[in-house]
């Protein structure tokens, strides 16, 4: 038996979804999804009505509150913002889609060749300042900046570098992590590099406070995720480990079997999203008070001031439909449940099925009486027809049929046969098609985002079941028909294979020529 939660909602999709965010306070919830739908659901009242719709034609990479507007960042072409009512307030085009959002003072938006961007809440945009940046966090009037050269910037609301941490180690070292911890202190988790065991390879994590460095402390596997505030700082690793920190000492709460995915706070308790389930964490009993089971991993988690909780992830193993989003109230009394019950809240709709035999297996001689008076005059039409039918088709088969074949009907047959053989013969293999050749031309950057898509290939049988993109060097890239690749200035070669349900291939090769502006 375990303590769950008796009344979890389930929000069936159509399609996986990618993003979601909950509102802090007026109960409204932003779905989005990898067909560029984003939904507005109003999750406080019973019913849970979609109250607006944003249909765009990328995947959503994320959706965040901005006040009362929503912010929605999509794979291929930038930002957007809208009204709650689904009007258009602004947006800025990427030339290299989204890849991160993070809403503030200002909205920050990272590109797909890792150019920070920065605007107002009215879509102003500010200077670009920060390039090749990886990922990025806010802390405490400041921003976290882990780079693609491994180091670590902190700037300020303007993103001018106040400080930079240098990588560490002669062999180098990954940034796994940046972020806020207690109060003003913020942290750098890093996985060092080594050749001789015991040198640098350590997995770490540093506390800052300010621009200097207070302390290392030793981990047991690499974060996944953090969460803080004034006075915590939650930490969750790969191993299954959640951390706390308090006074920069590291302690280990308590350890779950799978990963943890994401963390959240709500009043004492530590939501933590691992796969397959989310757990609620009591820091006054530093036990799991409750749990709640999904299908697969856990991918986003969101609380509001009151309570509601939503909650999304994917099944990895199972691709025949969207999983759904989940909702509940953690003001909820608990319940004690068999494990096998954990699983019910996220399950369609089930027909009920008759069951009792006398029902199942009686006999029903007359059922015109359950028709209407126009269905037993049509019913009545049918059945006259029917029996005239059945008498000439009977008159029919009596009729003697001469046991001879002619030769016009051995000629047919001889035809019939061939054609048969010939088109069972006939398989077209697909045609695969990667597109025009290209030359682009570098402006502001050393790299840039280009789609190599292959949708365009055909087979006039429709049995295409995979693609593979491979590089010149034959390594395989990806095994969808689009793939967005980062290329520097130089020729680049790549090839599409197509495959069909027979083994058939063809393949086709396209050049990317990307020039510098400077040459």
């Amino acid at each position: 038996m375990v303590a769950t939660l008796p009344v979890i909602d389930a929000l069936h999709q159509k399609s996986s979804v990618t993003a979601i965010a909950l509102h802090p306070n007026s109960g409204h919830l932003l779905i989005g999804n990898k067909d560029g739908l984003v939904q507005c659901v109003d999750i406080k009242n019973e019913g849970y009505e979609v109250v607006a719709k944003i249909h765009l034609n990328s995947k959503i990479v994320d959706v965040a509150w901005s006040t009362n507007k929503v912010v929605i960042l999509d794979e291929t072409n930038g930002l957007h913002v809208y009204t709650m009512d689904a009007q258009e307030a602004w947006v800025s085009n990427f030339d290299a889609g989204g890849a991160q959002l993070i809403i503030g003072k200002q909205i920050l938006a990272l590109d797909g060749i890792g150019t920070l961007r920065q605007f107002t809440l009215d879509g102003q945009e500010y200077e670009t300042l920060q390039r090749d940046v990886r990922s990025f966090e806010i802390a405490k009037d400041s921003i976290l900046l882990a780079m693609e050269n491994q180091t670590v910037l902190k700037t300020n609301d303007r993103l001018e570098v106040v400080f930079q941490r240098i990588q560490r180690g002669e062999i180098g070292e990954d940034i796994v992590a940046v972020g806020s911890s207690q109060a003003d202190a913020w942290f750098v988790a890093r996985e060092g590099h080594a050749l001789v065991p015991g040198e640098e390879e350590a997995l770490e994590i540093e506390f800052y406070m300010k621009n200097e460095l207070l302390t290392r402390k030793e981990l047991k596997g690499r974060i996944k995720a953090s969460i803080s505030d004034t006075a915590n700082h939650f930490i969750g690793l790969d191993n299954g480990d959640l951390l706390s920190v308090q006074q920069y000492e590291v302690e280990c709460l308590t350890s779950f079997q799978y990963p943890i995915q994401c963390l959240r706070m709500h009043e004492t308790t530590v939501i933590v999203g691992t796969w397959f389930y989310i757990y609620g964490f009591d820091l006054e009993t530093n036990e799991i008070a409750w749990q709640i089971e999904h299908k697969g991993m856990i991918q986003g988690i969101e609380v509001d001031e009151s309570g509601r909780i939503a909650f999304f992830g994917e099944d990895q193993n199972d691709w025949t439909g969207a999983e759904p989003v989940g909702v509940c109230d953690l003001g909820q009394e608990r319940i004690e449940v068999d494990t096998s019950f954990l699983q019910g809240w996220f399950e369609e709709d089930i027909m009920k099925v008759e069951t009792n035999p006398e029902v199942v297996y009686r006999n029903v001689d007359d059922f015109t009486n359950l028709l209407s008076e126009e269905e037993q005059k049509s019913f009545k039409q049918n059945q006259q027809n029917l029996e005239t039918g059945l008498d000439s088709l009977a008159a029919a088969m009596n009729e003697e049929l001469s046991s001879e074949p002619t030769k016009n009907d051995e000629d047919d047959l001889d035809d019939l046969l061939q054609f048969l053989h010939e088109e069972v013969d006939e398989q077209i293999s697909p045609q695969a098609y990667a597109g025009e050749n290209q030359t682009i031309e570098l402006t502001h950057s050393d790299a840039i985002i280009v789609t190599l898509d292959g949708s365009q290939s055909k087979d006039p049988q429709d049995r295409i079941v995979s693609w593979s993109w491979l590089d010149s060097t034959g390594r395989e890239i990806s095994s969808e028909p689009k793939v967005r690749v980062k290329l520097s200035a130089g020729h680049h070669y790549f090839e599409l294979r197509v495959f069909d349900s027979d083994g058939g291939m063809t393949s086709d090769s396209i050049q990317i020529t990307i020039e510098s502006s400077a040459s």
